[in-house]
């Protein structure tokens, strides 16, 4: 990837202005004070020796470290600081920020040294956090990561021995950590170079993509652009989530369906709904439209395939894992894994770990066995995580602040993703547009002035599945914080043997991608963004039941930007399913 300041080259005199402008310059309207020398860059080694750089003896930093890297394979030479942080005994966060060397320590090329006057932090996975910084590195950028306060992916040690939370450790993981690495990583960067970064970035996924969201609605006058895909909002609902289709299946089955059964039954499902949308192509365009039920691959059904049916057992169970959990009363709880779906990530031999961890930390009880929860029980357990620890974790703030600073947010999620449920994505994205909009109606395109969630049909978590892939979304970040150029669209392909096969436009939600109608429907210029996916249909059967009441619940309105009215009342007018009962 080439630095930004090379691939907007029109931009990049400007950018060195606003740079190097002193903290001396700024506080006297531009004209540096006759008595003070302005600062200079520093050599690497010192922003960890000398008190006056502003780490050594700070408050929170128990230790510091500061080298040049040597260059590596492909990777550039550059200044490592290592930061290790806390408050407490208790807190010890590691915090990694990679500089590329500036002029004094022998960089060049960019606006300062080697660095294109811009910062950007990278995200974690899972349980874990990062600490690669050479990526953003080698592209120019300020690189940063954290460990969120500890090492590896575990996160049973959220919950104490005695079944206390170790509030520390979530807090840490959750928000402590990230919040504290773009705050070095600005500081640090204005002290190397004796500039301030000109433009502040975040890139993420999935635990990077929910660490995205918390830093635009608790930090969110501190970057200007975030890309934060496939985010891991949600958090305790959706991991508790992860753990429906393992409960339907020992209560129904008695025990996991063979995966090969579970991969026949997406195929039928991807058969069944792919030319909904007007074109075969083997992806199904909007999976929550799809209606397509597994008791038709029943073994002695006309419509079962020749090979891997299924018991009428496993279609009931299969059909409740599409559909997600609910309630006595029958109202939705949380989101399925929609149809076309790979369902062995969730629902193989063995459960996913995070899910496991998950219903530990909803009883506060390490030793919780999943397995005494049954179908007719998981409302409780939802409800007890909703209570109990979702308020800490679950990242459903909103975006004020991040909003009124001019910050642009800018999201990708995979329509079949297996790991996190996109519709969850699909809901905030609604219910800030529901915010930002007028008595409570969802205004899409007010919202798309800062923030722009892509879906990608066919593709699974991050990336993988059968549909094209989304490429250089970064780059289209940078351009809209940048050069004020909204992505209207953003370019995805399918590869094989390095050839680029098909190519698709992802349109920003409600559009989506309708073909043209002549050409090579494998070509993205024959195919324009338009239409509506939000369908009452569509929106009324997302409707949640009331959170922190998932056991007895009715099904919450208010915030959604969804009309009860339409929903109750004409929901039994199928015909009558326009676009019209959306406030658009």
């Amino acid at each position: 990837m080439r630095p930004a300041s090379l691939r907007f080259g029109s931009f990049t005199a400007g950018l060195a202005a606003l740079a190097f402008l002193s903290p001396a310059t700024e506080a006297n309207g531009g004209d540096p004070k006759p008595h003070e020398k302005p600062p200079s860059p520093v050599h690497c080694v010192y922003l960890a020796l000398d008190p006056a750089n502003g780490l050594l003896n700070a408050h929170g930093v128990k230790s510091v470290q500061s080298l040049v890297v040597p260059a590596s394979g492909t990777n550039v030479s550059y200044c490592q600081v290592n930061i290790l942080y806390g408050t407490s005994d208790e807190q010890n966060i590691n915090i990694r920020v990679g500089l590329p060397l500036n002029d004094v320590d022998g960089g060049s090329g960019g606006v300062q040294g080697a660095w294109n006057g811009r910062t950007q932090g990278i995200g974690g996975g899972g349980c874990a956090g990062s600490l690669n910084v050479s990526p953003p590195v080698d592209a120019g950028y300020v690189g940063s990561g954290n460990d969120t306060g500890h090492v590896g992916g575990n996160c049973e040690p959220g919950v104490n021995p005695d079944g206390t939370y170790n509030l520390q450790f979530i807090n840490d993981f959750i928000r402590n950590g990230i919040k504290q690495q773009v705050l070095f990583s600005k500081s640090v960067a204005k002290t190397y170079y004796a500039a301030k970064p000109a433009y502040n970035y975040w890139n993420g996924c999935s635990t990077g993509g929910r660490q995205g969201y918390l830093l635009a609605q608790e930090l969110g006058g501190e970057l200007d652009g975030i890309l934060a895909n496939a985010p891991a909002i949600y958090w305790t609902r959706f991991q508790t989530a992860q753990m429906w289709g393992q409960i339907v299946m020992k209560d129904l089955v008695g025990g996991p369906i063979p995966a090969a059964k579970l991969n026949q039954a997406t195929a039928s499902a991807i058969a069944a709904c792919d030319a909904a949308d007007g074109v075969a192509d083997g992806i199904i365009d909007d999976p929550r439209t799809c209606t397509f039920s597994a008791k038709a691959n029943v073994c002695g059904e006309p419509t079962a395939p020749a090979t891997n049916c299924l018991m009428t057992a496993e279609a009931e169970a299969i059909d409740k894992i599409w559909d997600g959990p609910r309630n006595a009363r029958g109202n939705k709880i949380w989101f399925g894994l929609d149809r076309g779906t790979s369902l062995p990530a969730l629902n193989g031999t063995n459960p996913f770990f995070l899910g496991v961890t998950q219903f530990h930390w909803n009883e506060h009880d390490l030793n919780f066995d999943w397995r005494t929860v049954t179908v007719d029980g998981y409302a409780q357990v939802a409800q007890d995580g909703s209570r109990n620890i979702a308020d800490v974790t679950d990242t459903f703030d909103d975006l004020d602040t991040f909003r009124r600073k001019g910050g642009k947010l800018l999201t990708f999620v995979g329509m079949n993703d297996q790991l996190i449920m996109p519709r969850g994505v699909v809901n905030y994205y609604r219910e800030m547009a529901s915010r930002y909009g007028r008595r409570d109606k969802p205004d899409f395109k007010g919202l798309q002035n800062f923030y722009r969630l892509f879906r990608g049909p066919g593709v699974g978590h991050c990336a993988g599945g059968v549909g094209p892939q989304p490429q250089n979304l970064f780059g289209a970040l940078v351009d809209w914080v940048e050069n004020g150029v909204a992505p209207e669209r953003i370019l995805a392909q399918n590869t094989a043997g390095g050839v680029v096969t098909r190519t698709r436009p992802l349109c920003p939600y409600p559009q989506t991608a309708i073909y043209n109608g002549a050409g090579s429907t494998d070509d993205a210029a024959n195919f324009r963004c338009g239409g509506n996916l939000e369908k009452r249909s569509v929106v009324c059967a997302d409707v949640l039941s009331k959170y922190k009441h998932e056991v007895n619940g009715h099904p919450d309105y208010s915030g959604t930007g969804v009309n009860p009215w339409a929903c109750e009342v004409r929901r039994w007018h199928p015909y009558d399913d326009d676009d019209d009962d959306r406030g658009h």
